[in-house]
């Protein structure tokens, strides 16, 4: 009896081991590409980020995403993925992103998901992006110009002061 118990144990664990597996939703290629890039529910984001809210990423680190990059540099550069992407040979990661839009978005706010699809090798190959809200923003959020700043400043030259 109790051996039945165990050998009913160990396959569960099993299962749920290799459905832990299957994590990745999206038919990804050997390639590192998808036709049906699938999102993963905003509810799902992983609970060790506070408030399940996401990041905020700089224009910085945005622009230092390319192709080819590998795990361990998108860890350092953009940290962990945001959802449990599974145990074993997962070809996704996906993030939530916020970016500050004065006027846009819920408390000036925009959300996008970032999707991030590695070939058979492990390198990141495919990019994908998808406004959350409002559902209609473009992703990612360009930021805005820097206002000109103009600069006032007095000089003395020989008894007079000379307004530059």
């Amino acid at each position: 009896m109790k051996t039945k118990t165990i050998i009913q144990a160990g396959a569960s664990l099993l299962l749920a081991a290799a459905l832990s597996a299957c994590a990745t939703k999206s038919n990804v290629s050997r390639d590192g590409t998808t036709d049906n890039p699938v999102w993963p529910k905003l509810s799902k984001v992983s609970p060790s980020f506070a408030h399940n809210r996401g990041t905020f990423p700089t224009a910085d680190e945005l622009s230092k995403i390319k192709a080819g990059m590998t795990k361990d540099e998108f860890y350092k550069l953009l940290g962990r993925p945001h959802f449990n992407e599974g145990m074993f040979n997962v070809r996704e990661w996906d993030y939530v992103f916020h970016f500050h839009t004065p006027g846009q978005g819920t408390n000036d706010v925009t959300t996008c998901q970032f999707k991030i699809i590695y070939d058979s090798k492990k390198y990141a190959r495919s990019f994908y992006w998808k406004a959350v809200d409002p559902e209609t923003a473009s992703c990612p959020v360009a930021e805005p110009e820097p206002e000109p700043q103009i600069i006032v400043r007095e000089v003395e030259t020989s008894n007079k002061r000379i307004r530059q």
